[in-house]
């Protein structure tokens, strides 16, 4: 008795087709020939004919539980269904399910495949240079033999914050630049000259040694006090600038002089209207002379 569901391919001695497929043949010898999927599984009976048959259908359906071929190709498709488009179902007729792919790990992108850069070097750049300072770069411009603008204002002040080089023909040209040094205090200290010390940005130092110009018709403040025997002492502020036409002087001087000639010899010229004063300036070098103003 043979038994085959849906066989084909190879036929066996009686014709039948055997390559694939299930087939049993029950022989009157009291054995049994089985072929699942192409494969021969013999065994023996010691049963009637029907119980052998019935036997081998047993047999089938149990193989048949244990291989189910269906769940491989429905295992086939979920698994297919992790990286296409194919979708699975937990039991029949339940709502379709996708199952949630495993994590797969990134990708390497090319910045990932590529060695690390390497680290750049410090380099020990030079820091950026400060834009100049103003004030330092006109004492710096100041050189030997320099003219400035610049005078004491009568109160013990300069006219200017910082140097302001002009024509020394100019007729406000009222002081030259005799020396640069570092500190005001090594500069000459006698009438008519002055130090000018300046700190700059970056702390260094750095003075000008003034002379003061001396021309005939400029004025200052000075201070006369008669003496016993009826004479005069005159103290000037030698390094100031007054204004001829001005009525006040500054707080402990009482007069205004005005300048009628600068000598480097010789005695001052007197005149008869009024007394003329002198002052030995720039150490003994040159003679201020100089009479009151009137108003």
């Amino acid at each position: 008795m043979s038994f085959y569901p849906g066989a084909s391919g190879d036929s066996d001695d009686d014709g039948d087709d055997l390559t694939s497929g299930t087939r049993i043949h029950v022989r009157g010898d009291g054995h049994s020939r089985i072929r699942v999927a192409g494969r021969d599984m013999n065994t023996s009976y010691f049963v009637s004919a029907s119980s052998a048959a019935l036997v081998a259908l047993v047999g089938l359906v149990i193989l048949l539980g244990m291989w189910q071929p269906w769940q491989e190709e429905a295992a086939a498709g979920g698994e297919r269904d992790r990286v296409g488009a194919a979708i699975g179902s937990d039991a029949p007729g339940g709502t379709p399910t996708k199952p949630v792919p495993y994590p797969e790990p990134p990708t390497p992108s090319e910045e990932d495949t590529q060695p690390p850069a390497p680290e750049p070097t410090p380099t020990s750049a030079s820091p950026t240079p400060s834009p100049p300072n103003a004030i330092d770069g006109a004492f710096a411009s100041a050189v030997l033999g320099t003219c400035l603008n610049v005078y004491d204002d009568g109160w013990g002040k300069l006219s200017h914050h910082r140097p302001l080089p002009v024509d020394c023909g100019a007729n406000y040209a009222y002081s030259k630049v005799s020396m640069v040094t570092t500190v005001a205090s090594n500069c000459p200290q006698g009438a008519g000259q002055r130090g000018w010390g300046h700190v700059n940005a970056d702390g260094s130092t750095i003075a000008l040694c003034l002379d003061r110009v001396f021309a005939v018709g400029q004025c200052f403040p000075a201070t006369l006090t008669r003496q016993a025997d009826g004479s005069f002492r005159s103290e000037g502020r030698l390094f100031s600038v007054w204004g001829c036409d001005r009525t006040q002087v500054p707080s402990g001087q009482n007069a205004i002089m005005v300048i009628t000639a600068v000598l480097d010899s010789g005695n001052c010229p007197q005149r008869s209207d009024r007394r003329t004063f002198s002052w030995p300036v720039f150490n003994g070098g040159d003679t201020v002379c100089a009479v009151q103003q009137r108003n």
